[in-house]
Parts: C-alpha cells; structure tokens; sequence
C-alpha cells in the first residue's frame, strides 16, 4: 500500500539521486564531458533543494525558463555532436540527460516512479559499453538502491530504517537470480552481441583496429599496435603498445609449442608500391587448396578471438585444416577466412604443426612474390645483385641478408625516425632503426631483387601463459610482421629479421621487453617480492577474466551448444530447449510459492508474536486493519480500553523496534513476557 502523502519525502528523492549518480558515474567517461557537467549540476539543484531551501522550477517562471532553456539547449548539442541518427551513443546521452532535468520536477509519486524506471534503463545502457565484472558488481549495486527506493515510497510504516529496506531490496534481487540463470543458459541465443547493437559493434571494432596498424597517414604520427590489411613503412615516429586482448588459446593436454615457435598466422601481403603492403585481390588469387606437408608433434587447441570486424581467423602456424564449427576457407596461401565478419566472440579449435612444409612444390601465386615497382629502391637493388652473385645459392644468400641485420648497428626499436623518399633505402642505408614491419618489407624487398620469390606475413607473435589456467593470452602489442620465401623442394620458409637483430622479441615475447613499469606500478617495480605478489594478484584476476570473458560474455550459439553438451543435452535445438526452459521455470515458480506459503505459515517470532497480541484484542472487538500500521492501531486500542494503555503502548514499542530498528533476544524475550502477561478484559 502506497503512503496517503503523494509527494515523496526528501530522504526518499536523496537516496534516488545517490542511485542515479552511480548509474550514469560510467557515461561520464563514454559520453562528452558536458553529459556529466549537466548530470551534476542538476542533482546538486535538487540536493539544495533539499539541504538549503533552494527552489525549484515550479517555483518560478524564470526558474521555469531556466530549466527548460537548458534542456533545450542540451538537445541541440546532443545532436551536434551525434547528427540526427540515433544511435548508441546518441541514445544513451539523451536518456541520461533526461534523467538529470527529470529528478529536479520530481513533485509527486508519478515522477519519483518514472525516474526510478528510467535509471534501470540507466543501467541497461552500460552495458552497450562494457560487460565487465566491475560494471556488473556496479550495476547490480544500483538495481539494489532503485529497488529500495520503490520500497521506501510503498511501506506501510514511513519509519522503515534504511538497513532493512536494503535488506528487503536485496532479498528481493536474490529471487529473481534463480529465473535469470534459467533464462540465461536455456534461452536459445542467436549469432550476434548480447549487450550492444550490431553496427556499434561493428564500428566500434572497425575504428580501433584501424588505428592499431594502419602504418601511416596518421597526422600525430603515431600508431598502435595490431592487425589490419596492410602495413606502410616509415610513416610511423612512435609505436603505442596496447594491452587490448587479441585472443586467447587453450592446448589439449596443456601442451604447448615453444615460444620462439608462437607465430599466429593472419593476413599474408603480396603486393607493394615501395611504401604501403597489400594481399592479392580476390580476384587475381588461385583458389587452388595449399599443398601441405607436416612433420613432428600436433597441437590440439581452442581460440577465442575477440571481434575484430574482419574476416581473418589466426592460426598457430600452420594449421593442416579449417575449423569445424565456424564457417570458414582456407585460401592457397594458408589464411584462414570466416565466410562472415567477426562481429562477436568466435571460439573454434584447430590442430598445428609447427613444422611443416607449405607447396613444396610449386605455388600459382609466385610471380606476385617478384614484383617490384619500378624505379624504387635503387641502393637495395645494386646491393642485392652484388649479394646474390657472390652467393653459391639462395640459402646461403638468405644467411648473408640475416647477418646484415645482425652484424651491423640495426637497432630494434618502438620510437624510430620518420622516413622519407625511398623509404627502403633510407632504413637499410641510414636511419637502420625500426620495427617488426621494417625488417620483414626490407628483407623482403632484399629477397625479391635476388629474384627469390618472398611475401610478408602479418599476425601475432609471443602470448602470455597464465600459471593459473594455462592459457595463453595474446595482446594488441603482439602484433608481428615476418616474411616467407620460396625455396625449390621446400616450399615456403618462414625466415623473421626481427630475430637477428632482437631475438629477445622472440625468444621472450613483447612483454618480457616492456619497461617494468608497463608490467606493475612504479613503486612496486622497485621491489621484487611486491612484483612477484602483484603478477600473482594479476594472474588470477586474468583467470578469472577469462572464464567470465568466455563463459558470460561470450555465451553465445557456440558456446551454449557446447555447454549444453556436457550436461548431456546433445544437438539440442529449439523445441527441446523451448520445452525443458517451461519445465524448469514452471518448477521454479511452484518452489517459490511453496516457500512463500511456509514463510506465511510459520512467520518470525516477531511477526507470529504480535500477531498473538493482534489475536487478544480481537477478542475484545478491536480488529487491525490491513492498511493500519501499528502506531495507528495501537492508538484506537488505547482510546477503547484505557485501563491497558501502558502495556499497548509498551508492547507495540518492543514490536517496532525488533520489527524496523533492533533485533536482539533480549527485546524479543522481553516482548514474548508482555504479550503473555497481557490479558484484556472489558
């Protein structure tokens, strides 16, 4: 039963506020910083309102002018900064804007419930940023406080403390959690985010791995880590390490390759005009399967790759066959392609060989791995004809380039300089510092005008292996570049000139080469035993993540049907699923009414001893209504028998205070000896 007042008190509006300002706390950092400004200018109105006599709009027409002004005025920027198409982002700004100039006009219960619905649609809004298991920890703390809130403005008795309406609230969370885990895991899900809508997705996804890779063309010339299409040397001062998750891979047996063996096959790029590499178009490809010889040990594995907007899916290099449960191609050059884009989570397993022999006998594509642009590189040109002729064969020509980069003062490095002109010219003969990219395009070049057929092959290198689970996590700032050569009888030979000049960077992987500062806080770096317990603390919370990464976030068709599998529901499909998700909720619905009538049916002392003490005046004529609340009832007993006034007024006392304030045995003993001792007569 609602209160009989139709304005909710302030203590009621503050908590709404407290609730609201913890719901849109994580827009402040998606959203343009006005967003937060107006949030909080906002609710700082209403809270002095409430603490200082501030009036509000209502109050005054120009007050009135004011509000409405600035609302107006947050709606034009709302759609000068998102144009007229309502998105994500749009939406979310809109409604949080909404909120905060609603929670000021709050007058009556109608708007204090409206506000209360609308920041749970606060809520779900966070997750089209984030999925995470702070945010949930966070949301879920929001859900509890709004829930509270609709407790405080339907409680019979206006003095219900706050830790028992919390209580409530939280009681009241709990039972929906069993029907959420039903719907959760039963429910047939389809391909597609679960938070989030597709082009979001999408160009979301789009926009940060084009910024990770695309080596050149950026004004603040600066890059970062990670895949795309094409790599384009030289126009990059300072590569950025980004610590975003690639994908993460799980070996049967936990039998792992070595990491000097870690290469995760992605795009391979034929094609160049001095300066920027590119894969063959479609259209010029052979679609000729790869011929592939394998020798030694298989690794059995399972990925997990991240979206990414595209269509690659890596690989340990090289995989013998396309995956199994994700529709997918394997080209003539041994990528693996998705006949869609990797919109969301995608987990498939694969088996490797590390060593392995690729068209050994002969590739339809080599005249693409000749190509040079004309006129360019003219000083690796002359070296290389020079080279190749003091050479008795490929092999031996490949080691003389290999010992170039080891011999000489080339230096690995994250910030190199600008290169201009001819850029290959320029890094072999002057400026010798550069990255993964650098050192694969130079050599690469250096291979074809020996007239050795070469490519560059972009992916990962390295990944992380978490003691705790055994899986290895492979980042942005992994991201490699190395090149292949053909060689008569062998087939494709993966040569890396990175690791003559850093074989650190292979051996040891990119974190293992990060300043110690990227790996730990600055003031624990400085003390070994704090960095061992701080990697401990991060292996475990990276587990975790893991799991949830997978298990909840990625719950989708795949994995469902995977899960599915293990509790023995085989091949399951929608009419199964459909029937066993009614059984299951229908039984769950039939265990809650059956604990709600044995709460009924034995209440707590408290509850069962007033209503003894209800039961006795009864007797007398005096019956409680449903709608009276204790002080009520308590008062009309004392006007009809006022020879008992004392002990009503002693017992109700005791009730409210067990009931709303303080539980101990010592009060409810106390309460048990007076409603005993209590025998009203007329």
């Amino acid at each position: 039963m609602a209160k009989a007042d139709t304005s909710p008190d302030h203590h009621a509006i503050n908590q709404l506020i407290i609730a609201l300002f913890i719901g849109a706390l994580p827009h402040f950092v998606y959203q343009p910083f006005w967003v937060g400004l107006a949030f909080v200018l906002m609710i700082s109105w209403r809270l002095l309102h409430s603490y200082r006599g501030w009036p509000l709009p209502a109050a005054s027409r120009w007050l009135k002018v004011l509000h409405n002004g600035t609302a107006a005025l947050m709606i034009v920027l709302i759609f000068g900064q998102f144009g007229l198409t309502i998105g994500r982002d749009a939406g979310a700004a809109l409604l949080t804007i909404m909120l905060a100039f609603k929670v000021v006009e709050i007058r009556s219960l109608r708007d204090y419930y409206l506000s209360c619905f609308l920041g749970f649609f606060l809520v779900i809004t966070n997750f089209f940023y984030s999925q995470s298991m702070l945010m949930v920890v966070l949301m879920m703390l929001v859900v509890v406080l709004l829930t509270s809130c609709l407790i405080s403005v339907n409680s019979e008795s206006s003095a219900l403390p706050i830790k028992r309406r919390l209580k409530l609230s939280v009681q009241m969370v709990l039972q929906a959690v069993p029907v959420m885990l039903i719907l959760f895991v039963l429910f047939p899900r389809i391909s597609g985010p679960i938070w989030g809508l597709p082009q979001d997705t999408g160009t979301a996804t789009t926009t940060t791995m084009t910024e990770q890779i695309t080596l050149g063309e950026l004004p603040t010339q600066t890059g970062t880590t990670g895949m795309s299409e094409e790599i384009q040397m030289g126009k990059i001062s300072q590569l950025i390490q980004s610590d975003e998750i690639a994908f993460r891979v799980e070996f049967e047996n936990d039998v792992l390759p070595p990491a000097s063996a870690r290469y995760w096959r992605g795009p391979v790029l034929w094609q160049t005009n001095g300066t920027v590499w590119s894969p063959l178009p479609e259209s010029e490809r052979s679609r000729a399967a790869p011929q592939i010889g394998v020798r030694g040990e298989a690794y059995q594995y399972t990925m997990t790759l991240e979206p990414h907007n595209k269509r690659w899916l890596f690989a340990l290099d090289l995989p013998t066959e396309k995956p199994a449960v994700v529709p997918a191609y394997m080209t003539s050059d041994a990528e693996l392609h998705s006949q869609k884009r990797i919109k969301n989570r995608a987990q498939y397993s694969l088996e490797s060989h590390t060593d392995y022999q690729l068209n050994p006998g002969g590739d339809p594509n080599l005249w693409a791995a000749l190509q040079l642009p004309e006129g360019k590189h003219p000083r690796t040109r002359q070296l290389a004809s020079e080279w190749i002729q003091a050479s008795e064969g490929p092999e031996q020509y490949i080691d003389r380039v290999l010992q170039f980069f080891n011999q000489q003062n080339f230096v690995y490095s994250l910030s190199p300089p600008i290169l201009q002109g001819d850029t290959v010219d320029q890094f072999l003969f002057e400026t010798r510092e550069g990255f993964c990219e650098h050192y694969a395009a130079s050599f690469t070049i250096l291979m074809r005008a020996a007239e050795i057929p070469a490519r560059i092959v972009t992916g990962y290198q390295g990944g992380e292996v978490n003691p705790v689970d055994n899986v290895l996590t492979v980042r942005q700032r992994d991201a490699h570049a190395w090149s292949e050569v053909w060689l008569p009888e062998r087939g494709w030979v993966r040569i890396d000139p990175t690791s003559a000049v850093s074989s650190q960077r292979v051996e040891e992987g990119m974190s293992n080469i990060l300043p110690s500062e990227r790996t730990s806080p600055r003031l624990i770096a400085r003390n070994d035993t704090l960095v061992e317990v701080w990697r401990d603390l991060q292996n475990n919370w990276n587990a975790l993540n893991t799991a949830w990464d997978i298990w909840i976030v990625g719950y989708g068709p795949q994995i469902q049907k995977t899960f599915l599998s293990r509790l023995g529901m085989d091949n399951p499909d929608w009419r199964k699923m459909a029937v066993i998700l009614t059984l299951l909720l229908a039984l769950t619905g039939i265990v809650m009414l059956l604990l709600s009538y044995y709460r009924r049916a034995h209440p707590d002392p408290v509850v069962r001893l007033y209503s003894l003490f209800c039961h006795k005046l009864a007797r007398l004529g005096l019956n409680k209504s449903e709608h009276e609340g204790p002080l009520d009832f308590a008062a009309r007993a004392q006007n009809h028998l006022p020879q008992y006034q004392q002990q009503i007024e002693s017992i109700t006392r005791l009730y409210t205070q067990l009931r709303y304030r303080h539980a101990s045995d010592a009060l409810l003993s106390e309460l048990e000896l007076q409603i005993k001792q209590f025998q009203p007569r007329k």
